[in-house]
């Protein structure tokens, strides 16, 4: 009876754990945005007692927009040739201007009419959600670019995902944080403080991939005149 000869990946195939460490740290940026935004969104009903209603068509709208731009972002990366590779200037621009986005989003103010917050709010929801996707769609496809072994692509994404679901261990101390009355006056300004935070967060974090990964050279089929 034959048996089956172990893989062997290549040296040349395998990922330094630097790069699979900073490669994860992008996969905490990614989750981040979909856990934490979720807690701190609550504060549109809690804090300025706008219309359940119309905050679900807030979180709507921008996954209509989402959907339209996520296949022209694939498609732009992938037909993109720039010196520093085809993924990495979406990541590093698309982290930059999410985290910006994120922070602006929750400056929001009780003074202010519902009217005002509602459509300020989504404004600014749709352009983070644009913003992000430029980050993450490439920044998906470059862990599947970093090598050819797929065994060595399985353990980048193990330990990818693994280090991404602490942002969901994170996110429900968010609310607790927000309304602490020894910190902040109220749940809204609190929200405004830890926008900076999060919004920081996703800028550095969101960047460290497009600085130190690296692309795997790639052969790209040649355009006809």
């Amino acid at each position: 009876m034959s048996q089956s000869i172990p893989h062997a990946t290549a040296p040349e195939d395998r990922i330094p754990v630097f790069q699979k460490f900073i490669y994860s740290m992008g996969s905490l940026a990614n989750d981040s945005q979909a856990a934490w935004i979720g807690q701190m969104v609550a504060i549109l009903i809690l804090g300025l007692q706008i219309n359940p209603f119309v905050v679900g068509l807030i979180g709507c709208v921008p996954r209509i927009f989402d959907a339209i731009i996520d296949p022209v972002v694939g498609f732009s990366s992938d037909n993109s040739r720039t010196r520093w590779g085809r993924r990495r200037p979406f990541i590093f621009f698309g982290a930059i201007t999410a985290g910006i986005c994120y922070i602006f989003m929750f400056q929001l103010h009780p003074e202010n009419s519902n009217t005002f917050n509602s459509w300020y709010f989504l404004i600014f929801q749709i352009l983070f959600f644009a913003a992000f996707t430029c980050y993450s769609i490439p920044w998906i496809a470059l862990g599947y670019e970093m090598t050819p072994d797929y065994h060595e692509r399985t353990r980048l994404q193990g330990l990818t995902n693994f280090i991404g679901q602490f942002a969901w261990l994170i996110a429900p101390w968010f609310f607790l944080f927000m309304n602490n009355k020894k910190l902040f006056p109220d749940l809204v300004s609190g929200a405004r403080s830890l926008a900076f935070i999060v919004g920081g967060f996703l800028i550095v974090g969101g960047m460290l991939p497009a600085i130190f990964n690296k692309e795997t050279a790639l052969d790209f089929p040649q355009k006809k005149v």
